[in-house]
């Protein structure tokens, strides 16, 4: 289990400006969380938690890859790591989806920002923030774990959004969801 903190540290650390000094801190404090910049080793998708949660959901049904994710105890967002560069496509990757109030479309976050990450392991002081899916070595490419795609992300986020609001409100979602399910049961190309 060593190893993989170590290599998670490392992943997490490459974030910072600094990532010997940070590789070190996370090592000898594997459960205090840390403030690391976006767009550098991932960008995140920030969204209400149950919406999230509902497209990992939906997400692991199809079997599609769950990277890691955080919640935020003490707000109702989460957010969802993803590849870098995600955030310069995103209103693309949106475009088409309807939502309900601006408020609530699933913003990315790239070069520029930063974000709360849990510690590496559980914490056992109350933190505001930690993983609704851990990151794993396990399903990695080197030592980077892999980040849920993007754009099964925001098929799922859809349909996740059809299941949590009335049907009335949405109207041609359940056509949509029908699509969403159809592409992620397609075979992918890699």
């Amino acid at each position: 289990m060593t190893g993989e903190h170590d290599r998670l540290s490392a992943w997490f650390a490459a974030a910072t400006p600094s990532p010997a000094e940070s590789m070190s801190a996370w090592l000898h404090a594997p459960d205090f969380p840390r403030r690391l910049p976006t767009g550098i080793t991932f960008d995140v998708v920030l969204a209400h938690c149950s919406l999230i949660e509902l497209a990992y959901d939906i997400l692991r049904r199809y079997e599609q890859t769950v990277g890691p994710a955080v919640r935020f105890t003490n707000l109702t967002t989460a957010a969802v790591l993803v590849p870098p560069g995600t955030a310069d496509r995103w209103g693309k990757l949106i475009t088409g989806v309807s939502w309900l109030e601006e408020k609530a479309v699933p913003t990315c976050l790239g070069t520029g920002h930063a974000v709360r990450i849990p510690g590496i392991t559980p914490s056992t002081q109350s933190v505001p923030v930690e993983w609704l899916e851990a990151p794993s070595t396990e399903s990695a490419i080197g030592d980077a774990p892999l980040l849920t795609a993007p754009v099964q992300l925001v098929r799922c986020l859809a349909e996740a959004r059809s299941l949590l609001a009335p049907d009335d409100e949405w109207g041609p979602l359940s056509r949509a969801a029908s699509a969403v399910r159809a592409v992620l049961q397609a075979p992918q190309r890699t």
